[in-house]
């Protein structure tokens, strides 16, 4: 990268360098002073018993070891994490490339509260492993096994966390029609094809749901649990492999009361953004094909509706703000690969505005949004 010493993009260049020096702190803070309990049973969990919900990680980790130190949570997530960032400095140079225009757009999107720091934040919990396969999506080749690649990250996402339905995978699909469909013939046996594959994630969805209960009595499901972790297993733990939909809602909506107040924090958080919101909305309007627009918009709705969703069955909303916010910049970046009328030579953000640099070091400075309540 080349940012010299132009004087107007130094700003952009040490909120950069502010967002990466809070991460090592929220890392250390997750070690030292936070208690993995429910990060640490997806580690524990496997298919012991039959089919289960969000057993997948826990399952391969078996493979590995039949017994699992607690500081793997932090080791997995730090590598997880680390691959995240990769394929996101991957996507963004392909996509727009490293030059001083470019700084504050990446200043406001990678440094941005929602992203990264979030993500560090939230370490060890399954919500990137989506955004993992949606970069991968951005960056891997358009080929023959484009789809089936992308259709298979959706199922072990789903084998994750059936939730994932909802939280990256509309994301995927978007960026997988941007890059399949929209930029080459879309052929009825192509679109035949994307179909089938969008059954069978949903097959598999519909059994992890329905069917991905622990069908053993608990005593004999956490005394397994126990049998492969270091330190004592929480028996409060089992909440989240013997619940079903109808339990997520009812627990979710007792304590609506408590959470909806807390709601215009988060519209505030996205308010900040407005500069990267401005230049979305202009990206939209600039595509060279009416159809574009049109798909572009109905699939921002679409990711959004699937979060309103996810806001009425589970509560952790803190996360599912911020996750709709990390889907929001993986389509601005895969809107911008369609084709568009708007100058390339331009700064997405213009860098020498007050608002801009004042919003933007206010989202450089706030360290993280939370895995539950804002901050």
């Amino acid at each position: 990268m080349s940012y010299a010493n132009n004087a107007l993009y130094r700003p952009w260049w040490a909120m950069i360098i502010v967002s990466a020096a809070i991460i090592p702190f929220l890392f250390f803070y997750k070690l030292y002073f936070h208690d993995p309990v429910i990060e640490y049973g997806h580690l524990l969990v496997t298919y012991h018993f039959g089919f289960a919900k969000r057993a997948l990680i826990g399952a391969v980790v078996s493979l590995f070891a039949s017994s699992v130190p607690i500081i793997s949570v932090y080791v997995i997530g730090l590598v997880v994490w680390l691959i995240a960032l990769s394929l996101f400095i991957f996507a963004f140079k392909s996509i727009f490339g490293f030059s001083e225009k470019n700084l504050p757009l990446l200043a406001l999107t990678a440094g941005s509260p929602f992203f990264f720091k979030n993500f560090m934040f939230s370490i060890g919990y399954f919500d990137i492993y989506g955004c993992i396969v949606a970069l991968a999506a951005l960056v891997l080749p358009v080929r023959g096994f484009y789809q089936l690649l992308l259709a298979a990250g959706c199922v072990i996402l789903i084998l994750i966390h059936p939730i994932h339905l909802l939280l990256y995978c509309p994301v995927i699909a978007f960026i997988v029609f941007v890059r399949y469909y929209c930029v080459s013939d879309s052929s009825a046996l192509r679109i035949g094809y994307g179909l089938i594959l969008a059954a069978v994630i949903s097959i598999v969805f519909i059994a992890s749901v329905f069917y991905g209960q622990i069908s053993v009595p608990r005593e004999t499901w956490l005394a397994y649990m126990q049998s492969r972790a270091t330190v004592p297993v929480d028996p409060h733990l089992s909440y989240l492999w013997y619940s079903t939909i109808s339990d997520e809602i009812e627990r979710t909506w007792a304590f609506m009361g408590n959470n909806a107040p807390r709601f215009p924090i988060f519209a505030i958080l996205i308010a900040l953004h407005l500069p990267v919101i401005r230049y979305f909305k202009a990206l939209v309007q600039a595509l060279a094909k009416p159809l574009h627009k049109r798909i572009v918009l109905l699939s921002v709705s679409t990711i959004s509706i699937g979060y309103v969703i996810i806001g009425a069955i589970l509560f952790d909303y803190s996360r599912w703000f911020s996750n709709w916010a990390v889907c929001m910049f993986l389509a601005m970046l895969a809107t911008r690969l369609l084709p568009s009328t708007l100058e390339s030579s331009a700064p997405p953000i213009a860098p020498d505005t007050r608002q801009n640099l004042t919003l933007g070091w206010i989202l450089a400075l706030i360290p993280k949004v939370g895995v539950t309540k804002p901050f």
